[in-house]
């Protein structure tokens, strides 16, 4: 089976930098397209107005920077890829735009950055296997 083109969701963890080595390897072997994804937590809606599109703004530049390491990697293996920051619960965004962005595979981390995180991935993890269109591949 080919993959023509792979989601990888990113944070900061382990598991989401060998989500990254397992994918560009696919990539690489397969001459599939890289899409990364950072999904930033939504803001409440009792920040409007021009305070919550600052404060987007800060988390698309935070998110930039910890993107910036994997897609140098990614550039160094001869492959441009897409970047996509979405706010929103992980699990959601990561489905919404498998599906959005027509992805034939998912591969991500089952785990974020931090025990309590690990839960928050790991659920997020089991909501993307149970909904997403396309195969998931999770990586430890």
């Amino acid at each position: 089976m080919t993959f023509r083109k792979i989601l990888v969701p990113v944070d900061n963890s382990e598991h989401s930098r060998n989500a990254l080595r397992y994918a560009l390897g696919l990539a690489k072997s397969q001459g599939s397209h890289l899409t990364l994804l950072h999904s930033v937590g939504r803001i409440p809606m009792l920040i409007g107005g021009e305070p919550r599109k600052e404060l987007l703004r800060e988390l698309v530049r935070e998110a930039e920077k910890l993107m910036a390491p994997y897609v140098k990697k990614i550039r160094e293996a001869g492959i441009e890829p897409a970047l996509i920051i979405k706010e929103g619960r992980p699990g959601e965004v990561i489905v919404q735009e498998a599906k959005a962005g027509d992805h034939d595979l998912i591969v991500m981390g089952s785990r974020g950055l931090s025990d309590l995180q690990g839960v928050i991935m790991g659920s997020d993890a089991h909501r993307v296997l149970s909904a997403a269109h396309c195969p998931v591949l999770l990586t430890r």
